[in-house]
């Protein structure tokens, strides 16, 4: 099999049969959704808890559909909806789950642990600037803006999550 076409070398793709320029806001935002998504297959290698793995695994899918439904945009079509309320509810319900395992916060913690919780909270960041992206796209469906809104919460939940698991002691941030 051969995988590259060469369709690119001139700074354009094709998406959804439409050809559009690779610094298109939309394919911007679909390159963010994948690369967010290669953070989480690196995650996912370093976690041992199955339960965190099987909502990694869940967000993996969503995004892949997420993508999709952004893909529909760029030829005009109407895009099928695929992030829905009940995608919003998965995420805030994983969201209140793990919260109940972990102290709540009053300062800024510093991003330190063990491979696991620390790649979980590059995913974060990774999350949040795509979520920034999609907007700048002007992606306005209300169930794609909020899954993205909450996947950064979760994965932030989940970052100390693994690290209370993995028995490490978060660093808090005082301005001492």
């Amino acid at each position: 099999m051969k995988y590259y076409s060469g369709g690119g070398d001139d700074g354009g793709t094709y998406i959804c049969n439409s050809r559009v320029a690779k610094t298109d806001k939309l394919v911007k935002a679909i390159g963010d959704l994948d690369e967010l998504n290669a953070f989480l297959g690196n995650a996912l290698s370093k976690i041992k808890y199955g339960n965190v793995k099987d909502v990694l695994k869940q967000v993996e899918h969503d995004l892949y559909l997420l993508s999709g439904e952004l893909s529909a945009h760029i030829d005009k079509s109407a895009p099928e909806k695929k992030i829905s309320e009940k995608n919003v509810k998965f995420i805030e319900d994983s969201i209140a789950s793990y919260a109940k395992e972990i102290k709540d916060i009053t300062n800024f913690i510093y991003p330190n642990g063990f491979d696991g919780a620390t790649s979980l909270n590059v995913c974060r960041t990774i999350a949040r600037r795509t979520e920034r992206t999609v907007l700048d796209a002007d992606v306005s469906d209300v169930y794609v803006l909020k899954y993205l809104n909450r996947l950064s919460s979760l994965l932030f939940v989940m970052f100390r999550y693994v690290n209370k698991s993995d028995n490490f002691k978060e660093d808090v941030f005082r301005l001492d």
